[in-house]
């Protein structure tokens, strides 16, 4: 990659991962007021946790996270705090609910019960989990292939697949069943994912790519252990959903993929709007395929992923790669065009008419504010795509403002910004933010050697 202004740049990434260190510990728990963990977030906070050097702790995380699968145990499992179903009341799941439930993961993890936040299990929380859990294990499968594993993790490595593999299976199964109408794309209900307060139902893009990023994954590490009528199965849901997304969620007016809203959704305005968490969407594609972007240091297992893309289910997607291509270059413009807001991504591209549980003001929460975790990711994103320019424009402010003391000018630390005066509002510090940022800099730093 070539426009970074070195050394300066890549100084002040190391720098900056150097200063976050001692936000990796040893748990998964987002950080400041928030005393359990959350699944989503936890899929940021594990990669990153492996990734500095703490792998057999990121493991041990992972297989405590799926023995809270639902199903799996008699913990106490509560919902619908989230949902407007319920009269945003949280009530005691039955076991009949339980077993609707069951293979899904809680959106939260509590020493001694579990939740659901809205009326079903979160897309996006067992969906990343998958991702992740699949990714570590591939990660680890080179590394013990290229003999630079210890014998204590490698002995690890054979026992964490086959124990998390029946649970991985078991979370396909439900975000499987949550495509109700069959065409490919799952639907969800109110507040089920990781914007909670928004509304937003049907078929929603993050959910997509969040779903593309697990079936794609898995499907990878089922080739990895010589699964492959299993693997082949995983990889052609994963380029019907690829499919379906680019049939009915691109918009050509609008130049990027946007929500489908359900029959019942209140036309307030909120759902035409264009949110930045579509960006996951360009960022699973580069994930599903490696060989689109110039240089990855995660290429895991090459020779065998080559194999992959040369199967019969991934053929229309590599016959349309141009197009493809074209789209995601459109779709990075809207974002920058519609989302940025004086350089400065925001989740949503105007102000939201209607929030609940509670009601938002806007640059509040979710509400048109400025949140460094998934910034991150379209800095990442776009990196991948080699726009320089705006990786260097998001970087710049990244550097303006991590002072990394609470009296600083260190926004990234917040769960959240408010825009219009640059305050942040939300945890402190934000570990799923910090661990976002990291993971991006770790790719940076191994793609530009100096």
């Amino acid at each position: 990659m070539n426009g970074f202004k070195e050394p300066r740049t890549i100084s002040k990434i190391r720098n900056f991962l150097n200063a976050t260190e001692n936000y990796i510990s040893q748990n998964a728990e987002p950080g400041d007021y928030y005393k359990a963990v959350w699944c989503r977030d936890a899929a940021y906070i594990l990669k990153d946790q492996f990734l500095s050097g703490h792998r057999m702790a990121a493991l041990q995380q992972l297989k405590y996270i799926w023995k809270n699968q639902i199903g799996s145990q008699s913990q106490k499992l509560i919902y619908g705090r989230g949902s407007p179903e319920t009269d945003f009341t949280a009530l005691n799941a039955n076991d009949d609910l339980a077993q609707k439930f069951c293979g899904a993961l809680p959106t939260t993890i509590y020493s001694d019960f579990s939740e659901v936040y809205a009326l079903n299990p979160d897309i996006d929380s067992t969906a990343l989990i998958i991702y992740v859990s699949s990714w570590l294990l591939n990660y680890m499968i080179m590394l013990n292939q290229c003999g630079d594993l210890r014998r204590k993790e490698s002995e690890e490595l054979v026992e964490t697949i086959s124990f998390l593999i029946p649970f991985l299976f078991r979370g396909i199964d439900y975000l499987l069943s949550r495509d109700v109408d069959g065409d490919g794309l799952l639907e969800q209900d109110y507040n089920e994912d990781w914007m909670d307060t928004v509304l937003r139902d049907g078929k929603i893009v993050y959910s997509q790519a969040c779903w593309l990023l697990g079936l794609s994954s898995f499907a990878k590490l089922l080739y990895n252990v010589n699964e492959d009528k299993k693997a082949k199965r995983l990889l052609s849901k994963a380029c019907e959903l690829v499919d379906s997304i680019e049939t009915k969620m691109w918009s050509e007016k609008s130049t990027c993929y946007m929500d489908v809203k359900s029959d019942r959704t209140i036309s307030d305005g909120s759902t035409d709007i264009l949110y930045q968490d579509t960006i996951f969407y360009l960022f699973a594609i580069t994930e599903m395929f490696p060989e689109m972007i110039p240089t990855r240091p995660e290429n895991l297992n090459a020779q065998k992923y080559s194999q992959i893309t040369r199967n019969r289910e991934l053929s229309n997607i590599v016959n349309n790669t141009e197009k493809i291509q074209e789209r995601m270059i459109k779709s990075l413009q809207s974002l920058k065009d519609r989302v940025w807001l004086r350089d400065i991504p925001l989740v949503t591209e105007k102000p939201l008419l209607k929030t609940g549980p509670w009601i938002l003001q806007a640059h509040e929460y979710h509400n048109y504010t400025h949140w460094p975790w998934i910034t991150a990711i379209e800095l990442l994103t776009r990196f991948r795509y080699g726009q320089i320019n705006e990786c260097n424009i998001l970087l710049s402010n990244l550097f303006r403002n991590n002072g990394g003391s609470k009296n600083g000018n260190d926004k990234i630390f917040y769960e959240w910004v408010d825009p219009s005066t640059l305050t942040g509002g939300g945890a402190y510090p934000f570990r799923t933010g910090i661990s976002a940022y990291r993971l991006t800099a770790f790719e940076i730093i191994s793609n530009h050697k100096v």
